[in-house]
This record gives structure tokens, sequence and C-alpha cells, in this order.
């Protein structure tokens, strides 16, 4: 490494392994001009004319003829110059690439060789500036894209076309940036384009505020967010709480479907007994009533079963003390007055 005389401190060299070769010879560049040997890049080094001063005979007493001669070698200071640009550029070459400017011995040949063999000539320049002004025209902001990696993508292309000796003004980008954002900055765009002169602002400003806008976004978003998951929350506890509302009070009452009047005129008693309004309700559940009047009547507020009609009400039968047919079972009349 050359000793920092002017540069104030070693400078690391990038290491060049054939990739990215337009980041390598700009960061290259700088740290050349850092140390005062990028002329000797740039314009290289040439041999000198030395000035030989002869007395003539000819010439009057006291004057002297200069006669420039031209110098067999290049100045000891041009030299120099010459081997610490070209062992900044070797060092920063790997092994591989090494062999391929090994016979050079100026740092100027060694930069021409490096240039065209990565960048190319003027054709594949020409052909590689074409592709990436295509590319930097259809670029846009996908709804998808984080605004970060939006202008990463966006600023390589602009560098990239500068590297390839594109003139790419301030004027140019500022037009493209407002226009390939996305619809979610259409608000601070038009802002931007109503109060602002896009002549004379810079590219720092517009990403300012931007930046500032997709914060605040981002806090409304998140807001909106935290608001919908606790309504959502609060909506499944209300539905819980209905239905469990629900079970307790299908539990907690009858069906009093079942304890009303058919239309045929039939009940279907809380015992289990279906009985007809004409008193013929069947034997078939006279036992099985017989086994649970007991346990119905204990229960508060359940009609008891009468023993009269055989069935379920409160308070004296009005069929009590009537006679009662045996031919039809109704009461009022015996069964030797039967119509029926």
């Amino acid at each position: 490494m050359v000793g920092s005389g002017s540069a104030g401190g070693d400078l690391r060299t990038p290491q060049f392994n054939g990739a990215n070769y337009d980041f390598w010879s700009v960061k290259m560049e700088t740290i050349l001009i850092a140390y005062d040997l990028w002329d000797a890049v740039e314009i290289g080094v040439h041999p000198q004319l030395i000035i030989e001063e002869e007395k003539g005979s000819e010439v009057e007493e006291g004057e002297t003829v200069q006669i420039p001669v031209e110098a067999p070698t290049i100045s000891k200071e041009d030299k120099i110059k010459n081997a610490k640009a070209l062992s900044l550029i070797q060092g920063a070459l790997t092994d591989e690439l090494f062999p391929r400017i090994r016979n050079e011995k100026t740092a100027k040949g060694v930069w021409e060789i490096l240039r065209r063999e990565f960048r190319g000539d003027k054709k594949v320049i020409a052909v590689k500036l074409q592709a990436i002004r295509a590319d930097f025209e259809y670029l846009r902001m996908n709804d998808v894209d984080s605004l970060d990696d939006y202008l990463a993508r966006f600023f390589e292309i602009v560098n990239n076309l500068k590297s390839l000796g594109e003139d790419v003004t301030k004027k140019r980008i500022v037009q493209k940036l407002l226009m390939s954002i996305s619809r979610r900055y259409k608000s601070i765009v038009s802002i931007i384009e109503e109060t602002r002169d896009l002549e004379t602002i810079r590219v720092e400003e517009i990403l300012a505020s931007v930046k500032v806008y997709d914060k605040r976004e981002d806090l409304h978003d998140e807001r909106d967010k935290l608001a919908r998951t606790k309504k959502a929350f609060s909506s499944l506890r209300v539905g819980n709480n209905q239905a469990s509302g629900a079970n307790k009070s299908s539990q907690g009452k009858p069906n009093e479907k079942w304890q009303g009047q058919n239309k045929k005129g039939s009940n279907w008693s809380q015992g289990g007994n279906f009985n007809n309004n004409n008193g013929s309700g069947g034997n078939w559940n006279n036992n099985f009533n017989s086994q649970n009047k007991q346990g119905s009547s204990s229960q508060g507020g359940v009609k008891p079963q009468c023993q009269v009609c055989q069935k379920y009400h409160f308070g004296i039968c009005r069929y009590k003390g009537k006679p009662k047919c045996g031919k039809c079972s109704r009461f009022g009349h015996l069964t030797k007055d039967c119509e029926w």
C-alpha cells in the first residue's frame, strides 16, 4: 500500500474479481485522486524534452544557444508516480485476473486493458446503454414493492446510465421518479407538482417528502389493522355469548309448542301421555300414567292428573259426580241412554 502523504490516511483498495467493473472503477478512481496519482492513469507518462545550452563560436560573447534534445528516459518523478498508480491497480486485482495485465508497465495501459475487457469497446457500450435506457423508460413501481427497494433499483439504473456516459439530468430524474412511483403516493406527488418548481427542485427534497408520507401511511395502516383485529375479536365474543345464552334459555324452558292443542283436538301432556278430548285416551298409557302420577304432581308448577277425567288440571274436576258412559266414555249420560 502506498503511504499516506497527501491522503491523510491509508486507503484500502477494493478487490476486483471481474464482476461489477463500473463500481470498482469508480472506487479506484477516487483512491487514485486521493493519492494524486490519477494523472498517471488518465494522461499517462511521456518522455520530456531536456534543454541543453551550448556556446556557439559565431555568436557574440556571453550568448548561448539552446538546443532541444529528446530525453532517453522518463523523469524520475513521473516514474515514481506511475509505479505508485500501477501498484495500487495491481494490488486491487485477484490472482486470477493479474496475469492479464502482468506484462503492462504503465498504469494507463493497465487501466485501458481492464476497461476494454470488462466494459467493452464503443459498440458494446452502445448496446449496453440501449438496454439500460429501455429499463429506465419502462421502470415502474408495483403495489407490492416497498419504497426502499424501488428507490434502490431506480438509482442503480440511473448510476449505470451515468457510468456508460449517458447524460442524465436532475430534471429528468425528478420527472421519472414522480411518474413511476405507485398510486399509494398520488397525494404527495400532486402536492409536489402543484407547490414546487420542478425545474429547480432537488431529488433529495422529493425523497424526503415521499419517505415522510410513506411513514405516515404505514402508521395509519397499522392503526386500521389493529382496529379491525379488535373488532373481529369483539364480534367473536358477542357471538359466543349469544350462543351460550340461547343454549341456557333452551335448556331452562320447555318447548311450549308441545303443550298446545293440535288441530284435531288432541293434547300432548308433560307426562308423555296422548289423550283425545273425548276422554277415550286408550288403555296403553294408563299404566305409565299411574306410575308417574306421584312424580309429576310433586314437581312445582306441574298440573296433576285428574282421577275422574284422567286429564291434567288444577282444582276440582267439572265432571265430578256426573255419570260416565261405558260405550263412548263421555260424561253426562249412562250407557243405556247413549246415542253414539
